[in-house]
């Protein structure tokens, strides 16, 4: 009867082995969605059968082949190859999400208000990647600002490019949880309300329909920084 048992035992476990072995492991899926419209292939290659997929489409990757991700369908019902490119992981996705926050917001419709007068806000240049603080002084058309430092300024002059001027610079402007496509210019100008930041002057931060305040005109360089930043936010 021992003997007998043994072998049962013995033949099991040779037997789970065996499943094991031979049972393919489960794919892992890591949710995703598609940042771009894009183009789905029916293998890694685009040389074959494809058909078109709209952005913000949610999908899984349970593969990586070359320059290529496998991809499922929400359903789990259609398997493709997706370009690298063209996917962001839920990670990523996250990490990323203050982008998607970005909005155009007309001066004289709200603009105004959200860098008020007195406050500090962050400017994030999209060309340098440089983040400064700023202070709002003043202004009516459009809002006159300071660097709040002198380490601010620094940073003010690199996204310059070593020169202040009056070249415009698209930038995002961070004021709690709100995120603003703006432009700016950076040469010194006007009065001034913080003396020890090593910058003699303010400079002047455009939002979609404010004014220079000579010539009470649209700014037609400072109106496509703003465009600029807004796409680069939400490409």
């Amino acid at each position: 009867m021992l003997r007998r048992l043994q072998k049962m035992i013995c033949a099991l476990t040779i037997a789970l082995l065996l499943v094991s072995l031979l049972t393919p492991a489960l794919a892992t899926k890591t949710a995703a969605y598609i940042s771009k419209g894009t183009t789905v292939y029916k293998s890694a290659s685009t040389r074959s059968a494809h058909k078109s997929v709209s952005s913000k489409t949610k999908v899984y990757v349970t593969g990586s082949t070359g320059n290529y991700y496998k991809v499922q369908n929400a359903k789990g019902t259609a398997t493709g190859y997706v370009k690298k490119s063209s996917v962001t992981t839920a990670s990523k996705k996250k990490s990323s999400s203050w982008k998607s926050q970005v909005v155009k917001m007309n001066w004289f419709n709200g603009g105004n208000n959200v860098l008020r007068k007195g406050a500090y806000g962050y400017i994030y240049d999209i060309d340098t990647g440089i983040s400064l603080r700023i202070k709002r002084m003043g202004g009516h058309n459009h809002a006159d600002v300071e660097p709040a430092t002198a380490s601010d300024t620094a940073k003010l002059l690199k996204i310059a490019r070593g020169r202040f001027s009056w070249t415009s610079h698209a930038v995002i402007l961070k004021v709690g949880s709100k995120y603003v496509a703006c432009a700016i210019n950076t040469l010194p100008h006007g009065d001034q309300t913080i003396r020890n930041n090593g910058y003699n002057g303010q400079f002047c931060l455009h939002m979609s329909g404010s004014l220079c305040h000579g010539s009470g005109k649209l700014n037609a360089s400072h109106q496509y920084s703003i465009t600029r930043a807004y796409n680069w936010a939400h490409r």
